[in-house]
């Protein structure tokens, strides 16, 4: 690491919360945001996906996953055998599932559809979001307002899924666009 990325590093922790994982060079000694997780949990989750796919979970990591805090304004309840990710696209939260429910090397090919995701999104009043199905057309989907946000329960997947909140429809616009220019 060279000397203006650690004197970065040093003013990013000094005002943000810095998870390091496994081996710590940061040289950074002791920091009121820096927390340190000796092992290395996305190595120790991708060993135990590999030795036991359907027996692991996210929840194995206890100690990384609330390092992270809870202030990402977006929950999500689903199945261990769906992978979520969440980004910004468009300055707008996104989350990205991948289906693995069923699948099987040489045996089985096909998903068994997941019922029963729901999406909270938090701080929100906006109850209108958007559904894409992979290969598919996009469907809104209606949320219910609670104390805290809007929660949204979602269509069977089957293989994969973006799910993002917006007041108008561009965002679909655009991905029929895209979909159609492939």
């Amino acid at each position: 690491m060279t000397e203006k990325e650690r004197t970065w590093l040093c003013a990013y922790a000094g005002q943000n919360r810095l998870v390091v994982t496994g081996e710590d060079s940061t040289g950074l000694g002791d920091k009121a945001n820096l927390i340190r997780i000796v092992r290395c949990p996305g190595k120790d989750y991708t060993a135990s996906l590999q030795k036991n796919f359907e027996g692991s979970t996210p929840d194995q990591e206890h100690e990384f996953l609330e390092s992270l805090g809870a202030d990402a304004g977006i929950h999500v309840l689903a199945s261990p055998m769906i992978a979520t990710s969440i980004a910004r696209v468009d300055g707008k939260p996104h989350v990205f599932f991948a289906n693995f429910a069923g699948l099987r090397g040489g045996v089985n090919p096909v998903q068994t559809p997941q019922t029963d995701v729901q999406v909270t999104v938090f701080g929100t009043t906006q109850q209108r979001g958007f559904f894409l199905p992979f290969l598919g057309e996009v469907q809104p989907v209606e949320g219910t307002a609670g104390p805290t946000g809007v929660t949204f329960k979602l269509h069977a997947i089957e293989k994969g899924v973006v799910f993002w909140v917006s007041r108008d429809n561009k965002t679909a616009k655009r991905y029929r666009y895209w979909i159609e220019r492939e």
